[in-house]
């Protein structure tokens, strides 16, 4: 049988038991009834109870529990019939509950009576200052909260890749059933929407014109707008310089004019909806002939008592993300060129770790074709086989993050004939070449050492059966180590972290010269999350110099699979014990490297 003390369904009634007698307890405490639990519904709420007011609580509260109590916390809320409630205080969310910590916030399941009274205490503490107009500033700095609040129950949602940030502008509205999507400009809007969907819009009757109005601050709840006169008076009194912009979208809008509401917070930059409606034809027209109608009436009419609707924003941007306004590095990201050589099971992944990170322009390219076998270890599935990895990846990062403009890929095998690519190299402001390939990696290091344009690379490659992996960093000076540095004459690496048999263990498909390494997709997540650390270091200029970076797997599996540490690299580097490590290095200069002395002597 399981222990009581320890089986979940025992110890959440014991703790309904506590609490339930701790609740009572108190000055005209009660159990909810059924119909009271009604206005929580939605949270799953299975028992509560009711504190009335008293000399020592200003207020009545409801405590409730949901079914996951006591691994979550009570909760506190304001009944319907009391003081405060949604959007006359801040923190009141809307069916009454109070926001008292974050969603991240943790607690002790084996003290839930305790829990309960430090959240009371919160309560009690949040309702203070509301009744006494301390945190007012919390509806402008928490704006999205209580905006989505009060928007408009099944109005459309609205995805904005407006640029965040002012003046007051003219931008251009996308409609379909699921979403309305707006932008700065209809060539934004065209692109974000072809790389979504696969194709472009070629509906000019579902684009419109809208507005964006820049607030000096976000609105409080008294200034949500309900009608279109409060558009307009909202508009006049803070935001006047787009008044006349506005009234001009007025006059020449169709049926309807969006306006989108922007203003700067503490926490980033934070949008609002709303859409006006124009009058019927016949309340436009009273008492004028069709096209007289001066503009100023028109206006006035537009500009009635007429209901608006308010709707949520959702911010699709570049900014917000990749760091919800944040990451200070996305300046910087969002203009960096990233050539990516080989896309296949590091590099596929890593160009989307890049993709992830808002690296916006980066350029894939692959000659090789997806193949049933690539699927248990690369970022495509089965959807791509047979179809270029540089292609096919290209467009799955394009469909998955739309906002990002410079992502193309390229069918094309990197070497001295691939001239139109080679001669691009100086464009980048880093390449990362993750083929595996020498001949590839060699004449991208003699290119580099020989043309003072060629940007920073970082070389990624693994040893036989991913036992480690190595990510380099070359810079784009000719002074330092270059990779054959680090390397034979034929590729092999002068200071592997792992010994194999003399037969590598390598494996062989029937089919002529078809061998491969076997590893996985853990031994892989290792190495993909090496060189984009690199590669993001680069271009923050973090990673500065030539040090190898190097992850060596789990000593049992190498050992099982035929394997040992290196006693080279255990001198040298030292014994990385039981694996499982990253160990940085210097990559020094070769005395006698053959790369490096024809260099220094051109």
């Amino acid at each position: 049988m399981p222990n009581a003390v320890n089986d979940p369904k025992a110890q959440r009634q014991s703790a309904l038991d506590d609490l339930d007698q701790y609740m009572c307890g108190q000055k005209g405490g009660r159990q909810l009834l059924s119909t009271d639990l009604e206005q929580y519904k939605e949270r799953g709420v299975t028992h509560g109870w009711h504190i009335p007011s008293s000399d020592t609580q200003p207020i009545a509260l409801d405590i409730v529990v949901d079914g996951n109590f006591p691994y979550s916390a009570a909760r506190v809320a304001l009944p319907k019939k009391g003081p405060g409630g949604p959007l006359e205080w801040p923190h009141v969310e809307s069916d009454g509950v109070l926001c008292l910590f974050s969603e991240q916030t943790t607690i002790s399941s084996q003290h839930p009576v305790d829990v309960t009274k430090a959240v009371l205490n919160e309560a009690l503490e949040l309702v203070e200052n509301c009744r006494n107009g301390d945190i007012i500033d919390d509806f402008r700095d928490e704006f999205l909260s209580y905006w989505n609040i009060g928007t408009d129950k099944n109005a459309p949602l609205f995805i904005s890749l407006i640029t965040p940030n002012g003046p007051s502008r003219c931008i251009i509205v996308w409609y379909s059933n699921a979403m309305y999507v707006c932008a700065d400009n209809r060539d934004t809007l065209n692109g974000w929407l072809t790389r979504l969907r696969g194709k472009k819009p070629n509906n000019d009757s579902l684009f419109q014109k809208g507005v964006l109005v820049w607030l000096p601050q976000p609105m409080i709840p008294s200034e949500y707008p309900s009608t279109a006169r409060d558009v307009y008076s909202l508009i006049k009194e803070h935001a006047s310089d787009a008044l006349e912009l506005f009234l001009d979208c007025v006059a020449t809008s169709p049926n309807s004019l969006d306006v989108i509401f922007g203003a700067p917070t503490k926490h980033g930059i934070c949008f609002a909806a709303v859409t006006l409606f124009r009058p019927s034809e016949k309340e436009i027209r009273k008492g004028f002939r069709p096209r007289h109608i001066p503009r100023k009436v028109l206006i006035s009419r537009y500009l009635g008592t007429n209901k608006i609707i308010r709707n949520k924003v959702r911010r699709a941007d570049h900014n917000w993300v990749h760091g919800r306004d944040q990451d200070v590095r996305q300046n910087s990201l969002k203009k960096s060129r990233v050539l990516m050589l080989g896309c296949g099971a590091i590099g596929g992944s890593v160009a989307r770790i890049l993709a992830q990170s808002g690296i916006n322009h980066l350029t894939l390219v692959d000659h090789q074709s997806f193949d049933w076998p690539n699927v248990s270890r690369h970022i495509l599935g089965v959807s791509a086989s047979q179809k270029n990895k540089a292609i096919e990846l290209a467009e799955t990062l394009q469909r998955d993050f739309p906002h990002l403009t410079g992502i193309n890929g390229h069918q094309v095998r990197f070497g001295l004939s691939a001239t139109d690519l080679i001669n691009s190299l100086s464009s980048f402001d880093l390449m990362v070449s993750a083929t595996g390939r020498w001949e590839v990696n060699t004449l991208l290091n003699d290119l580099q050492k020989n043309q003072v344009n060629i940007p920073p690379v970082v070389y990624a490659w693994l040893e036989p059966r991913a036992a480690a992996a190595h990510a380099l960093m070359i810079p784009q000076s000719s002074d330092s180590a270059c990779l054959r540095c680090g390397f034979k004459e034929s590729g092999g690496l002068l200071l592997p972290v792992v010994n194999w048999p003399d037969d590598e263990p390598l494996l062989q498909e029937p089919a002529c010269g078809a061998v491969f390494s076997p590893f996985g997709p853990v031994e892989l997540t290792w190495a993909h999350a090496l060189v984009s650390e690199i590669a993001l270091g680069t271009l923050m200029q973090s990673v500065i110099s030539p040090i190898c970076h190097t992850w060596i797997g789990q000593r049992n599996t190498v050992e099982d699979s035929g394997g040992c540490w290196n006693p080279k690299w255990c001198d040298s580097i030292g014994n990385p014990g039981q694996g499982n490590i990253v160990v940085r290095r210097e990559w020094k200069r070769l005395p006698d490297c053959p790369v490096c002395n024809i260099s220094a002597t051109t």
